[in-house]
């Protein structure tokens, strides 16, 4: 991967990341939206361990490109990053998706669900490549009841270790963090929705409880770009 191609990769950092946040909120305007206010019934906990970057987050364009679109209007994308270079999300080159912090890292399920529907059979991308015609990639939807379901893209292909018709607990391994669909980087995408089928339905407010953001403790809230999250709880398997 060459100096130029990363520098048009997602995700943009340092000064092009900002810059690029700027750019959207200044020339284009988040999906219009009835549910701001919705306050989210289920209680959500990150679906990970450790700390992650909360890259794509928030209610604003310039926070959060998802909310150009109307089921994502309030997703997340997140990511790891090396402690020692805030910014990098990768070590080596980047030219392989091993090389990058968060490929391979377990995601769980962040409350109590039934499995609407998985994918776990397309091939991961070489960083700095997409697939446009097949968003998600490998992915799991899970219904919380209440109209709230749970919608997780872009995992490793060959981990998902649930399937449709599961019932899964909180804490509950789903797969790994991977590089699958219109990804160019290894990241998991999340967002919750009001129906449980793709690219329809209205995206509603994620309130997760029990993590801390840039290291003060947060009972509920809503994790927006740039902070650095983790779960209170702890995981295994």
């Amino acid at each position: 991967m060459t100096r130029a191609e990363r520098i048009r990769n997602f995700p943009k950092t340092g000064w092009r990341n900002d810059l690029a946040r700027r750019l959207a909120a200044l020339t284009r305007r988040p999906a219009p939206s009835e549910l701001i206010g919705y306050q989210t019934q289920t209680g959500l906990h990150l679906p990970f361990a450790g700390e992650w970057y909360v890259y794509w987050g928030g209610r604003s364009l310039a926070q959060n490109r998802h909310a150009l679109a109307r089921d994502q209007r309030f997703a997340h994308d997140f990511l790891n990053l090396a402690r020692k270079c805030r910014g990098q999300s990768y070590r080596g080159t980047g030219e392989s998706n091993t090389d990058y912090y968060c490929f391979g890292q377990p995601i769980y399920a962040p409350a109590d669900g039934l499995v609407v529907k998985t994918e776990d059979e397309l091939p991961d991308n070489t960083p700095g490549e997409m697939n446009p015609k097949e968003v998600l990639g490998n992915y799991v939807i899970l219904d919380h009841g209440g109209g709230e379901f749970s919608f997780f893209a872009h995992f490793r292909r060959g981990t998902v270790v649930i399937r449709s018709g599961d019932r899964v607990h909180s804490r509950q391994l789903l797969a790994q963090c991977g590089n699958s669909g219109n990804s160019s980087e290894p990241h998991l995408h999340y967002h919750l929705q009001n129906t449980p089928v793709p690219f329809q339905g209205d995206g509603l407010p994620a309130f997760f409880v029990e993590y801390v953001a840039d290291g003060s403790p947060i009972a509920r809230g809503e994790p927006a770009a740039r902070q650095t999250v983790r779960s209170q709880l702890e995981f295994s398997g």
